[in-house]
């Protein structure tokens, strides 16, 4: 589902400085906010625009590394009556941006449905293998959650195992995710693969006071 770069993707993005910033940017805390969530890869926008009209009190930040994907979320911002105060994106890699945002930051991340990486050789790259769950585990709260959800079946349990050994508390497991709940919000890619009739897959995880190191 890669998208071909559109030649109005940048000129809107430099346009809004107020909604998007880059990965070499500080993430800070925004007045009248004490809760804080981060979507890692957040597509077209959908997953956190429903978000964020849905949780008012809480801010959201969206990272996306791809600059025209970013620029459709931003459009998705954009479109909305009255555009939402509660949601930034960030423009750039997660593990850079991860640098720049404080310790425990965040109370919610949510992962998803991120790259598979499938091959073997390239499972070091994924989200939750062992270099990247360290910069989620740094900047999530102590008790903060990490909701994942995807279709690929490989990942699941490959993020589950490492999870489990960083002493996360594993709150919930959908194997799969049958019935989208009330309070989710569907992103464009569960909606692709739920038409498909493929699985979903959810995981609840805590993060707990003792994290173990991989």
């Amino acid at each position: 589902m890669r998208l071909k770069s559109k030649p109005w993707a940048k000129p809107l993005i430099a346009e809004h400085p107020e909604l998007v910033i880059t990965d070499d940017h500080p993430v800070e805390r925004i007045n009248a906010f004490s809760t804080y969530a981060l979507e890692i890869g957040t597509g077209k926008g959908d997953f956190i625009v429903g978000k964020s009209q849905q949780e008012k009190k809480v801010f959201f930040y969206g990272i996306e590394r791809a600059t025209t994907v970013l620029a459709f979320a931003l459009k998705n911002i954009l479109l909305q009556n009255p555009i939402p105060e509660n949601v930034k994106l960030i423009l750039g890699d997660f593990a850079k941006a991860s640098m720049k945002i404080p310790e425990g930051f965040f109370q919610t991340i949510y992962l998803n449905f991120s790259d598979p990486w499938p091959k073997l050789r390239h499972h070091k790259r994924r989200l939750t293998a062992v270099g990247n769950l360290e910069k989620i585990t740094r900047i999530l709260a102590t008790n903060g959650r990490i909701v994942l959800k995807t279709d690929n079946l490989d990942l699941f349990d490959f993020s589950l195992l490492n999870l489990t050994k960083m002493n996360y508390n594993i709150v919930r497991i959908d194997r799969p995710y049958p019935v989208k709940e009330v309070d989710d919000i569907t992103t464009e890619y569960e909606r692709f693969f739920r038409e498909q009739r493929q699985p979903i897959y959810r995981l609840i995880a805590q993060r707990s006071g003792h994290v173990n190191p991989l």
